[in-house]
Order: C-alpha cells, then sequence, then structure tokens
C-alpha cells in the first residue's frame, strides 16, 4: 500500500519548566530564496504562525527544514493582548515543534508531536550562557561513579551539573546534581561524577538529560546521556 503525502507542520514553543504550548513572543518565520530547497505555506491559528511543509513519499516522507526561522515579535504589541501574563523581555528561551495529523482507516486522525531541546534566543545572554560542545562519556551503568570530563565555554566555579529525565509528556520523572570537581575546574573543561540512576536493576538502556547551570537563568542546552544495565 503507497503511502499518502502529509503535512509537516511547524511551529515555535515555549520553552520553560510548563506544559509546551506555542510561544507568545516568537513566530515562525518563513524563508525563501534560491538556497532554500523546501517549499513551505504560512497559516495563522489562534494567534499563532504555522509553517506547513509538505512529506512525500517519494522523498520517503523527509524534509530539509531549510525555509524556517525564527522571528521575535515586538513586546509592546504582545503585552496589549488580553490575558497574555509572560514577560517578553525575559522569556528568551523556545522550542521548535513538529506535528503531524495521520488519518487513519478508521476515520480518526492520530496527531504526532515532538519539540527540540530548549534554543536561547538572547545574543547578551547567549554570550553568558554556559554551552556543552563534548563529553568524554555518552553511557554508562546505573550504577554511576565514573568521572566524566566536559568540554565547552562559560564554566565558573558555581556552576553546577543537573542530571534530569522527563516522561514524554514533559513531566519530571527524576532530577539529581551531579558532583562536580572544583579543584580541576576551567572555563573550558569540567569534571564531573556520573550519578547513580534512579533504579539501578533496569534491564535495557534509559536516555536522560543533564545541564550545566551557572545561575537560575543560566543553563546550557541539555545533553544526552544513557544508562545501561550494570551487567
Amino acid at each position: 500500500m503507497e503511502s499518502e503525502p502529509l503535512t509537516l507542520q511547524l511551529f515555535i514553543g515555549t520553552a520553560d519548566d510548563r506544559l509546551l504550548r506555542p510561544h507568545a513572543f516568537y513566530q515562525v518565520h518563513r524563508i525563501t530564496g534560491k538556497t532554500v530547497s523546501t517549499a513551505s505555506h504560512e497559516v495563522m491559528q489562534s494567534n499563532t504562525k504555522i509553517l506547513e511543509i509538505p512529506l512525500l513519499p517519494e522523498n520517503n516522507m523527509r524534509a530539509i527544514i531549510d525555509c524556517a526561522g525564527i522571528l521575535k515579535l515586538r513586546n509592546s504589541d504582545i503585552e496589549l493582548r488580553k490575558g497574555e501574563t509572560d514577560i517578553g523581555r525575559k522569556n528568551t528561551r523556545v522550542r521548535l515543534v513538529f506535528r503531524v495529523h495521520i488519518n487513519q482507516p478508521n476515520g480518526r486522525t492520530v496527531s504526532l508531536q515532538v519539540a527540540s531541546n530548549p534554543i536561547e534566543c538572547s545574543q547578551r545572554s547567549a554570550q553568558e550562557l554556559p554551552l556543552v560542545e563534548k563529553q568524554s562519556v555518552e553511557s554508562y551503568p546505573a550504577t554511576g561513579g565514573k568521572m566524566m570530563m566536559l568540554g565547552g565555554l562559560n564554566f565558573l566555579p558555581e556552576s553546577k551539573v543537573v542530571f534530569v529525565e522527563k516522561a514524554q509528556d514533559g513531566h519530571h520523572l527524576w532530577e539529581t546534581e551531579a558532583k562536580v570537581d572544583k579543584d580541576s575546574m576551567k572555563s573550558t573543561t569540567l569534571a564531573v561524577e556520573i550519578p547513580p540512576y534512579r533504579n539501578q536493576r533496569i534491564s535495557s538502556p534509559v536516555q536522560v538529560n543533564f545541564y550545566v547551570c551557572n545561575g537560575k537563568r543560566k543553563r546550557s542546552q541539555y545533553q544526552r546521556f544513557t544508562y545501561v544495565p550494570a551487567n
């Protein structure tokens, strides 16, 4: 049975710890020109701009997203809207949200949605944020205990490393602060002890994330880490 064409929807979402929703102060921006290989179409739904991109069977239902940018709206325009409570000057982290609706033979529609890691959209704060460019260990048994070296930028003596696991709906399942070796600390290298996972008797690999934190609003982007069974 041949696949039916689908439409991929792309919009800009929030990146805080609350449930994912369209971002009030940032919108997806359609990019066109000779260097753009992917066709796209803009639609508006409840003040949210959505970019629609065709997924075609002849391309194995894949699309190169070279047609999308992130546009910051004026704070004054958004803050006039009734019921909008977010302060746009501080809410500078976003996610790219991808969504597709698939029609089923029984007449129902299944909607699939996935969001990117948080993206920092403020130049000033991006210069202050810790940045993880490489890690020496990508997977380790659930018992933890091994030292992992992080390479990057903007590491500080007060930098913390936090491991976190979230459910598919975004809710926290587990969070713990890892031990950092303060003595070997440099602005470009950080040694951290991999913490034990919350369940040390896992029977299959579990993917979690970690980030470096230089204060409440100064976090690196999420990095992936995989815990594997101890045996």
